[in-house]
């Protein structure tokens, strides 16, 4: 399994998007993504799991970052 994490500054947030990625036995990947929210350190929005998985990386990374807005948003931060 191949790890790959994302960190950003959003608005005074930092978001992660912690990615994973599988492969069949064909070789295709499979890639999955958790998000989790902070500021100053501090979990403001724990860890949660993306309820789809992508074909590849790029895929993956983009949705953590509609997921992060998304988090944002829904918290009224």
């Amino acid at each position: 399994m191949t790890k790959h994490d994302i960190y950003d500054e959003i608005e005074g947030f930092q978001v992660w998007n912690y990615m994973e990625c599988d492969k069949d036995e064909e070789g295709r990947e499979t890639w999955r993504i958790n998000v989790e929210v902070k500021r100053g350190g501090e979990a403001v929005v724990p860890v949660v799991a993306g309820d789809r998985t992508y074909v590849d990386r790029g895929l993956a990374q983009g949705a953590g970052r509609e997921v992060w807005a998304r988090l944002i948003a829904g918290a009224g931060l």
